[in-house]
C-alpha cells in the first residue's frame, strides 16, 4: 500500500504514518516505533498530515493520533492526485499541440475540419470517444433531413455509445422532427438519452466528458458548411458546460 500512497504525492514517512493509523490509534511515541520513523522526525511529519487534514488528534495529552474516516482520507488523496494529473496531461497536450501546429502536423487534440468528409470523420469522434457523458446543443439551423447519409452513421454510433453506458443530454429546437432512430432511442432509454426542447441560435456544439468540445459552424442554408473544430480543453469544455445547463434549465421536456 505504501507505493500507492506515495503515488498520490505523500512522502515515505507520511505514507508510513497513514498505514499505521489506518490500523489503530497511536501516540507520537507509539507511532515512531510502529511506523519506523525517528523520534525526532515523527512530530514534524505528523504535523504536516494534520495541517493537510488527513489525520486527526485528540485534545488530551499525551495526544493520540487517528484517522476518523478511511474512505474520506482516500477520497481526498485521490481527488487531489487526479487534479494534479489532469493539469499535467493538459499542459503536455497543449505543448504537443503547439509543436504540431508549428510543424504543420495533424494533432488529435485540436482537429479542424473544412469539408463534408471531415465533418463525417470528426463528428463521429463525439460518439466513439465518449466514455460517460455527451451534452449537445443543436441550434435552430439544424436540418435533420439534410446530409442524411452522415447522420445515419452518427445515429448508429450514438446507439453504440448508449449501449456502452454513455449518458446523452440533448437540446433540440422546438419544432424540429426527431429522426426515427433518435426518437426510438429516447423512447427505449429515456433516462440515458434525454431530450429537451429550446430554440437557440447558440453555436452548435458537443461537450464530451467535460474535457472535449466539438464546435460546428452551420448556417440556415444546409449547403453552407463553415467547418468544425474538435478540441481537448477542460476550461473551454467547462465554459460550454455552464452554458449548456443554463439552456437546459430553460428548456422543456419532449
Amino acid at each position: 500500500m505504501i507505493d500507492e500512497l506515495k503515488a498520490t504525492g505523500l512522502s515515505t514517512y507520511e505514507s508510513r504514518i497513514i498505514i499505521a493509523l489506518l490500523k489503530r490509534k497511536h501516540t507520537l511515541k507509539e507511532l515512531s516505533k510502529e511506523a519506523n520513523i525517528p523520534p525526532g522526525k515523527v512530530y514534524s511529519v505528523a504535523k504536516i498530515l494534520l495541517k493537510k487534514g488527513l489525520i486527526n488528534a485528540t485534545e488530551k495529552r499525551p495526544k493520540t493520533l487517528f484517522i476518523e474516516n478511511a474512505s474520506y482520507l482516500i477520497s481526498k488523496l485521490t481527488k487531489e492526485y487526479e487534479i494534479r494529473q489532469d493539469d499535467v496531461v493538459d499542459r503536455l497536450k497543449e505543448l504537443a499541440t503547439s509543436f504540431d501546429i508549428r510543424d504543420g502536423n495533424h494533432t488529435p487534440f485540436a482537429d479542424v475540419g473544412t469539408t463534408l468528409e471531415d465533418n463525417r470523420r470528426i463528428q463521429s469522434r463525439t460518439f466513439t470517444e465518449a466514455k460517460k457523458e455527451v451534452l449537445q446543443i443543436i441550434n435552430i439551423h439544424h436540418k435533420p433531413k439534410s446530409n442524411r447519409k452522415n447522420k445515419t452513421i452518427w445515429e448508429k454510433e450514438i446507439i453504440n455509445a448508449v449501449k456502452r453506458g454513455v449518458v446523452f443530454k440533448v437540446i433540440y429546437p422546438l419544432n424540429v422532427d426527431l429522426p426515427p432512430l433518435i426518437k426510438e432511442l429516447n423512447n427505449k432509454f429515456p433516462k440515458q438519452f434525454i431530450i429537451r426542447r429550446l430554440d437557440t441560435d447558440f453555436t452548435r456544439c458537443d461537450i464530451i466528458d467535460g474535457k472535449k468540445v466539438l464546435i460546428k459552424l452551420v448556417h440556415e442554408d444546409p449547403l453552407q458548411f463553415g467547418g468544425l473544430i474538435f478540441i481537448e480543453n477542460k476550461k473551454l469544455a467547462q465554459n460550454l458546460r455552464d452554458v449548456f445547463f443554463k439552456f437546459w434549465d430553460e428548456s422543456h421536456l419532449t
